[in-house]
């Protein structure tokens, strides 16, 4: 008898729930807003009609993406970005009481990654590793044939490898990490440091709290000359974590997600660049870059999936 299972892809601004109709697809998702400044209890109540509606019946097992750091082996969160109140948070016993069933907690940059490994854009490949460029920069490793997390279950944090002794810090406080330099809270600091500072750009004319990711990438596309060298600075750094990458584990394929990638050119130019500064020429031939195939529904396929490879078929 198929077990009914649920994948839930939790964020802070959004939670989206769907019952499991295969290893990796699912039904239409159920949405709903994530009530982040009510506090835990009042997202993981919300989690949990989203779980109920997606089944429709009572449910075998749940697997839930949480952004941040956490033990997937104990379901304890550690801390969420954007979800205040999350601090050593005992998520999975939580949201099991108010499910009436197992919960398995993954990191979600982990879950796009499995979802891309098992379904996208990395299908087939025996050691991949994944990144997500977005609000920050997350990953996922995939070491011959299965996800690795390290003993703390944190393993694959990619964003916070560093680039040198200076630079601006991360949203954890970290100076000199690819996060500060080229995530889309990067960006955004270059470019409203630069206008603080006098810089000849035509973001000058937007209020400095308004200045993201996307305003840099739009002035940009619109030939201005200092967001173009906020972009190209941002994806020579990845390109050259990613060179350091393949030198270190030898990768079948790096699958690049996340919002940035939207960008085009304008982030791979000089991410292809970086890549050729860092990395070995035999191995890099043998390592594909490609773009991520499952779009913003790699989160919710990889809970899905990981819900089918935790609890049995659905």
């Amino acid at each position: 008898m198929r077990k009914t299972l649920v994948g839930v892809d939790l964020g802070g601004t959004n939670i989206r729930a769907a019952l499991a109709t295969g290893e990796t697809e699912h039904a239409p998702p159920v949405h709903r807003g994530t009530p982040a400044g009510d506090g835990p209890a009042a997202v993981l109540d919300a989690v949990a009609e989203c779980v109920r509606e997606a089944a429709g019946r009572p449910v075998d097992g749940v697997a839930i993406g949480i952004p941040g750091p956490l033990d997937p082996r104990t379901g304890v969160v550690h801390a969420a970005p954007h979800l205040p109140g999350w601090e050593e948070l005992p998520a999975a016993q939580l949201l099991s009481q108010r499910v009436g069933a197992p919960v398995a907690v993954r990191n979600d940059a982990k879950l796009a990654g499995f979802a891309e490994w098992k379904a996208g854009a990395g299908k087939g490949s025996r050691h991949l590793i994944f990144i997500t460029a977005s609000t920050g920069i997350g990953g996922a490793l995939i070491l011959d044939g299965r996800p690795y997390d390290g003993p703390t279950g944190s393993g694959g944090e990619i964003g916070h490898f560093p680039l040198g002794l200076d630079g601006p810090p991360c949203g954890q406080g970290h100076p000199g990490c690819l996060e500060g330099f080229a995530a889309g809270t990067g960006i955004a600091g270059s470019a409203r440091r630069a206008v603080a500072s006098g810089s000849a750009t035509s973001l000058s004319s937007l209020p400095v709290d308004s200045i993201d990711a996307r305003a840099v990438e739009e002035a940009a596309e619109a030939g201005d000359q200092l967001s173009m060298q906020i972009f190209h600075d941002a994806g020579r750094a990845l390109g050259r974590q990613i060179g350091g990458l393949i030198n270190l584990l030898s990768p079948e394929v790096i699958v690049i997600g996340g919002g940035l990638i939207n960008a085009g050119d304008l982030l791979f130019g000089p991410l292809s660049q970086g890549v050729k500064e860092m990395a070995f020429e035999y191995m890099a031939s043998r390592c594909r870059i490609v773009r991520a195939g499952l779009g913003t529904d790699a989160g919710l396929v990889g809970a899905v999936a990981w819900a089918v490879h935790t609890f049995g078929d659905a």
